[in-house]
């Protein structure tokens, strides 16, 4: 009996491939597409406006504004328009506020998991026994439409102004707001409430964020962390833990219990002197991030306004150092909003300037920059609104799964895109092909013929990935064709034929193909090449043993089939 064993030289001797180094995100390569305009079916002016972006990356935009328009009267009406990913169309605009008869202003929105847009705003409309001040009001978009209105502030019997809110993973919706009401002693100064709606529509009792507060706590905002908890922050004029008499920014946390608060702690502890309107992100990368904007002349930034930044660590419950945002900047900086992308690589910040550009639209314009989180660098500014000729007011900006950033603002220039001559709403976006994958070793190498699996990293900004093979190495794409395409990070390629093959990934999205990954070595051989040498060399051995042993038996078998054929010898006789 014969068994080859001649595959043992090719399974223990094949070419040892090194990875290519994988770059991170370069997103100094990304570009802004050309300037949207979203509101042309006004003729009157938009004002501050809000977005949020879903799980499937549809855009949802809120605004409001004094046009008739939808039957909403001559009053202000909170206005809401829906981009749909899939067909790369904006939807038709709609009326939120429909049961309301007097202003309706400073709507926020936000979207949960199944995609249903949540939107609050305040209302001076005596509906729902709120009687003639301003009032809290929410209201929900599902696929099916928009529900009824519900009265968020129930408790409250003053004015009640500039919500905000955001959505966590069991659907409950926390809102927050500023209040002049004497509520739980108070005081009749304005202070932060707070309240959620449960996922079956039931909303708490409300409670005040800004207890310790004995001055005016206005503009807040609420974000959450990781756990669940919810985070606050809010500019106020309190000397409270030695912030001074002038106007800071404040943080609280409240535990996912939503009974356990923190102490108040200050943020804007390096400013001597007005700190307004903070924005805080949701924890992402273990940290939360807040900028807001201020007139105290730290580290050189002049006492002119400029953007602030600072970020903390929930663990060790301590802020880092202030960083100017607005460091190029010589004139005013304000109305500043953020967006961390979810594995806490980079925190992108937009705010209004008023820095001269030179050219049209010297004076005033919406402004972009980038803080990369593993290098501690801010990107050079970038200016969104070289196209206009007059002043922008408030942007905003969000991020979708794919790491595009999304910005909104307001522009009052006469005719920008057939805007007319009131003030408008336009959108830019910040796109770039997606992330380089890292392509996972393939083991056992070498192996036998038959199926290969392949794996790599999941890439934020892919929408898929071709997947390349070559029996030689993979330099370039270029004139290859994918050998197939992928949804999910990995890949069974069926090999029939031994040899040498060559792995590549690429991640694709609508902008475009990444870098191509680093090639993965694969060698293809006989029904031993996924075995150690030494347990080759313990097989040889059985195998050589029991060749040996089969061969002992034969020739003793043959003698004695010899011995037991041969005639025995006559005898002779006496």
């Amino acid at each position: 009996m014969i068994i080859p064993i001649s595959s043992l030289t090719n399974s223990i001797v094949y070419e040892n491939i090194t990875e290519q180094s994988v770059n991170d995100k370069d997103l100094s390569s990304w570009w802004w597409e050309p300037l949207e305009l979203l509101t042309s079916e006004f003729d009157t002016a938009n004002y501050i406006s809000n977005l949020a972006i879903d799980k499937d990356n549809n855009v949802h935009i809120i605004t409001y504004s004094s046009e008739d328009i939808l039957l909403a009267g001559t009053d202000i009406d909170v206005f809401y328009k829906r981009y749909d990913y899939s067909t790369k169309t904006w939807g038709e605009l709609e009326l939120v506020s429909t049961e309301s008869t007097s202003h309706s202003s400073r709507p926020f929105i936000a979207v949960d998991s199944e995609n249903t847009a949540h939107v609050a705003w305040y209302d001076t409309t005596n509906i729902l026994a709120s009687g003639a001040d301003a009032d809290i009001f929410y209201k929900q978009r599902t696929s099916s439409g928009w529900g009824a209105v519900e009265l968020v502030s129930t408790e409250s019997s003053a004015s009640s102004y500039l919500p905000s809110m955001v959505v966590d993973s069991n659907g409950v919706i926390h809102v927050s707001w500023e209040d002049s009401t004497d509520y739980l002693s108070c005081g009749v100064d304005s202070d932060i409430f707070y309240k959620y709606r449960s996922s079956s529509g039931v909303w708490s009792t409300s409670q005040v964020v800004s207890d310790s507060s004995t001055a005016q706590s206005t503009e807040s905002i609420v974000a959450l962390d990781e756990q669940g908890s919810i985070l606050f922050v809010w500019e106020d004029d309190t000397d409270y833990a030695g912030a001074g008499i002038d106007q800071d920014i404040f943080f609280r946390r409240l535990n996912n219990d939503f009974v356990t608060w923190s102490p108040v702690s200050v943020v804007s502890s390096e400013s001597t002197a007005d700190s307004y309107s903070p924005v805080i992100s949701n924890e992402a990368g273990g940290l939360y991030h807040v900028v807001w904007y201020d007139i105290t002349n730290y580290n050189g930034a002049g006492t002119d306004q400029d953007i602030f930044y600072k970020s903390c660590n929930p663990n060790s419950n301590t802020w880092s150092i202030t960083e100017i945002v607005s460091t190029e900047s010589p004139e005013t900086s304000i109305n500043c909003d953020l967006v961390v992308d979810e594995e806490g690589d980079h925190v992108y910040v937009v705010w209004r300037d008023s820095m001269s550009i030179g050219g049209v639209g010297d004076s005033d314009n919406t402004f972009f920059k980038y803080l990369d989180l593993n290098t501690k660098i801010w990107s050079p500014y970038t200016v969104l609104t070289y196209d206009h000729d007059s002043y922008v007011s408030r942007p905003k900006i969000d991020i979708d799964t794919l790491s595009h950033i999304h910005v909104i603002w307001v522009d009052s220039t006469d005719h920008l895109l057939g805007s007319g001559t009131d003030t408008d709403l336009f959108y830019k976006k910040f796109v770039g092909v997606p992330m380089t994958p890292v392509l996972f070793d393939v083991l056992p190498n070498p192996r036998n013929i038959g199926a290969l699996s392949l794996s790599w990293t999941q890439v934020q900004d892919a929408t898929h990935y071709e997947i390349y093979k070559n029996t030689s190495f993979i330099s370039s794409i270029s004139g290859l064709t994918a050998l197939d395409t992928s949804n999910t990070t990995s890949y069974v390629d069926t090999v029939s034929v031994t040899g040498n093959y060559y792995y590549a990934i690429v991640a694709v999205n609508e902008y475009g193909k990444s870098l191509v990954s680093n090639i993965q070595f694969v060698e293809v051989t006989g029904i031993f090449a996924s075995l150690e040498i030494g347990e080759l060399l313990i097989f040889a051995g059985i195998v050589l043993g029991l060749q040996l042993i089969f061969f002992l038996l034969t020739i003793t078998l043959i003698n004695s089939k010899i011995q037991s054929t041969a005639k025995p010898k006559a005898r002779k006789k006496k």
